[in-house]
């Protein structure tokens, strides 16, 4: 009797252990099913190869044109070309003696005057006749000055004097006169012809000299 209730009591024992081992087994396999969702394996990370770096070839650089360096053309010279006029021819001794009895030519003239001075510069001639009674003397040049030059001494002309359109017509003959000199020039036909005296005061004093000479030429 006693043999029995012991082994009942033995046989209880490994029952509810086994139960209570069993009990444990379940509780750890609910709290295993109850992991949390982000409890998920990592995803690999793409990791974005590195793009190549397209290295562009360099540039052919152009080669420095030739910068064409324009000389300079020169301005022309002033010059003069030879007169082919002897003073005689120029004023003859009748259209002397027509212009003033009293006149005649002066034996020790040299050029004085701005226009003479200029004229012979430039291969061209000076001539002087002088009045008996006051001594005055009347000064004619005649040059042939190219274009750098006639332009220059027209500048000059027109600067110190005036226009004067009775010495003939324009635009053949170009006529200027400075009361300051008593100064008349004209030029044409190449031609520049000067008249210089201090007894002329205005245009119309060198008008007869200056249409003889310029009929001379």
């Amino acid at each position: 009797m006693t043999h029995s209730s012991s082994s009942s009591f033995a046989t209880g024992r490994r029952l509810r252990a086994a139960l209570a081992l069993t009990g444990a087994s379940l509780a750890l396999i609910a709290l295993a099913g109850c992991a949390p969702a982000g409890d998920t394996e990592p995803t690999a990370s793409a990791t974005a190869k590195p793009t190549s770096t397209a290295t562009s070839e360099p540039t052919a650089t152009a080669e420095p044109t030739a910068t064409a360096t324009a000389s300079a053309t020169p301005a022309p010279a002033a010059e003069g070309t030879a007169v082919d006029k002897s003073c005689d021819q120029v004023l003859t001794a009748d259209d002397v003696y027509e212009i003033n009895p009293n006149v005649s030519v002066d034996p020790g003239y040299s050029a004085s005057s701005d226009t003479a001075v200029t004229a012979t510069t430039y291969n061209g001639i000076a001539c002087g006749w002088i009045n008996n009674s006051s001594g005055e003397v009347i000064e004619v040049s005649v040059a042939m000055p190219n274009e750098a030059l006639a332009n220059t001494l027209k500048d000059a002309a027109l600067a110190g004097g005036e226009v004067v359109p009775t010495y003939g017509s324009a635009p053949d003959v170009e006529g200027y006169f400075s009361a300051g000199t008593g100064t008349a020039q004209v030029f044409t036909g190449g031609y520049w012809v000067a008249v210089s005296s201090p007894a002329m005061i205005e245009p119309g004093d060198a008008e007869r000299v200056m249409s003889t000479v310029l009929g001379n030429l």
